[in-house]
């Protein structure tokens, strides 16, 4: 299958290909980048703006696009784009129209050897790119980027290569807490309040469960149907100093006593069969249990946040979306980024990063992006800047109020963890080995014949082993 989708992506490269950074001279004479000061002297306003239209190329020149974003907005944005540089033409690329996740990287990689890459483009595992060698260092542009300084602190630090800017972070994704306020109201479980912590969360689960037991009504579903992840975030939230999965930005602590307490609160939670799970949904006519109202809590994405509509639309069940649960040291909620890339066969490095930045963490960009939602009279605002401009604030306050909840999470947003799934090179495969057939430990952890007291050690010496040497190689790859 994989090989179909390969022939056909190259097959519809040579259809919509369009190469990177082509340019031709412009006709127009260059507006002059010096401006006189009140001493009579003159100084490069470049300086204070280096990506205003009078300071890059002012040859006519082609960039090209792609990512796995709505193809309407990235067209405005685009639009919105060549006006401010009217010398920039970019062509959207359609050839990756439909691909995801790592279809889309996979793309990424048969267009890097046909030589066709877009000149910017998203990816979903910034390794392949690195690994590949598809990605361009962008740090001459970036850290002179006077917006740079306004991207909250935790975020600017990832995906960074032995100092290398290899890939921009882009958006990020809150990780919060969908509440069925509706199954709340029939059982009498009252609301908890949005400063509250892991362990009344814990406790209401408990409560939903006993309540709704005959109901078939369970307390919690995981983040897209996939595994509850306790030990990620609890103990980011007793220290404020640990970060996703207590990556400290050199090592994982799995070891640490809040990373096994967090651990085994995750097993107790299935054992008391608070998690959606074993029950045959089918043989009791229920197609979503969540949506249906089956579930109390949801473990949820920003990206889920257009259920509140339809969950109020077709099953009469109203919605919130609570900041996850904090502990000891405060409230951290846990974000999930995304990165856009710049390609090293690009022949206009710098403007191809001044339109990764319109579509991704800019200014201006953001400004008509809320823009164009407003127009096309979208409500929910499902990804949030990576940077704390106050005025885009302002403009998202109407996409914000929508959902109950919602602007608490974002009061948060300073404080933000962000994950590292998608550019800590040997994470991944750090997974791959605790899944392997040889190793199991899913499985060992389901039966109980392995408790994370027994594993951590193990698990921590592994993960720092693979990370460690995944970052040597590249360091390596660096000096050849």
């Amino acid at each position: 299958m994989k090989k179909i989708i390969v022939l056909a992506v190259i097959g519809l490269f040579s259809l919509a290909f369009v190469g990177c950074g082509e340019s031709t001279t412009a006709t127009t004479a260059a507006p002059t980048t010096e401006a006189e000061t009140t001493e009579g002297t003159t100084v490069d306003p470049c300086i204070a703006d280096p990506f205003a239209p009078e300071c890059v190329t002012q040859d006519n020149i082609i960039l090209s696009y792609a990512d796995w974003g709505d193809s309407t907005m990235n067209q405005a944005l685009i639009d919105a784009f060549m006006v401010k540089y009217p010398n920039i033409q970019v062509s959207l690329r359609t050839d990756f129209d439909g691909l995801y996740g790592s279809a889309f990287t996979d793309a990424l990689v048969q267009a890097q050897t046909a030589d066709i890459l877009p000149d910017v483009f998203s990816i979903d595992n910034v390794i392949t790119g690195v690994n590949s060698g598809m990605l361009a260092d962008v740090s001459e542009f970036y850290d002179i980027d006077p917006d740079v300084e306004y991207i909250y602190p935790n975020i600017k630090e990832t995906a960074l290569y032995n100092g290398k800017r290899l890939a921009i972070p882009s958006f990020q994704f809150i990780k919060g807490i969908l509440l069925n306020m509706t199954l709340f109201d029939v059982y009498g479980i009252d609301l908890p309040g949005y400063d509250w912590t892991y362990d009344e969360f814990l406790a209401i689960s408990v409560q939903l469960r006993q309540a709704g037991a005959n109901d078939n009504v369970y307390a919690i579903e995981p983040l897209d149907w996939g595994a509850i992840d306790f030990e990620s975030i609890f103990p980011t939230q007793d220290d404020a100093s640990v970060g996703y999965n207590t990556w400290d930005g050199t090592e994982f602590h799995f070891t640490s006593q809040s990373w096994i307490d967090a651990f085994n609160l995750r097993n107790q939670a299935y054992a008391q069969e608070l998690i959606t799970g074993n029950i045959d949904w089918d043989e009791l006519g229920v197609g979503y249990p969540w949506y249906e109202g089956y579930v109390g809590m949801k473990i949820a994405g920003s990206w889920n946040l257009g259920m509140v509509d339809t969950m109020y639309e077709l099953y009469g069940q109203e919605v919130g979306f609570w900041p996850y649960p904090g502990g000891d040291a405060g409230q951290f909620p846990p974000v999930i980024l995304d990165y856009t890339c710049v390609s090293r066969q690009s022949a206009h490095p710098k403007e191809a990063y001044v339109l990764a930045k319109w579509m991704t963490f800019g200014r201006e960009g953001w400004l008509t992006r809320l823009d164009v939602m407003e127009a096309e009279g979208e409500l929910i605002l499902d990804r949030f800047p990576i940077a704390n401009y106050p005025e885009v604030w302002v403009a998202a306050d109407d996409f914000i109020f929508y959902v109950q909840g919602l602007q608490e999470n974002i009061d948060l947003l300073e404080y933000s963890k962000p994950d590292v799934d998608k550019w800590l090179p040997g994470y991944s495969a750090f997974w791959e080995w605790v899944g392997n057939p040889e190793n199991d430990y899913w499985t060992k952890i389901e039966e109980g014949s392995v408790t994370p007291e027994v594993f951590a050690q193990a698990w921590e010496d592994k993960i720092n082993e693979m990370v460690q040497e995944a970052m040597a190689n590249i360091a390596t790859e660096d000096e050849e």
